[in-house]
């Protein structure tokens, strides 16, 4: 259900044509910072409603793959909101932002999976 929720989050904040401002970053910035924050949070959530904390390449792979895929879907969707325009910079933002989620995500795990650490 938290992926969901995330997605349909992304999803809102894409269709508008202007964006909150940036409290004094410049828009180009808070832009970067926005996509990487928010694919990094998908696909942590991806990755958890996946395997869980558990070590699985696999489900690291899907989860960063999944992510990708629908900032492309939403890089295409936001080629139709007036004022906005599909940028292949922002993707790639977005890959790198969910590597870093799912990377997060398996040192969060590795943590809590030390031994000697209760559960």
């Amino acid at each position: 259900m938290g992926v969901l929720a995330w997605m349909i989050l992304i999803f809102a904040l894409s269709s508008r044509s202007t964006l909150p401002t940036t409290g004094g970053l410049p828009a180009n910035v808070a832009a970067i910072i926005g996509h990487l924050v928010a694919y990094a949070v998908l696909a942590a959530l991806i990755r958890l409603a996946i395997r869980g904390f558990e070590p699985d390449f696999r489900a690291d792979l899907i989860s960063v793959t999944l992510a990708a895929l629908y900032g492309l879907s939403d890089e295409f969707h936001q080629s139709f909101v007036p004022g906005r325009d599909a940028s292949v910079f922002d993707v790639l933002v977005d890959i790198a932002g969910a590597s870093l989620g799912v990377t997060i995500t398996n040192l969060m795990g590795s943590f809590w999976r030390r031994p000697g650490r209760e559960s």
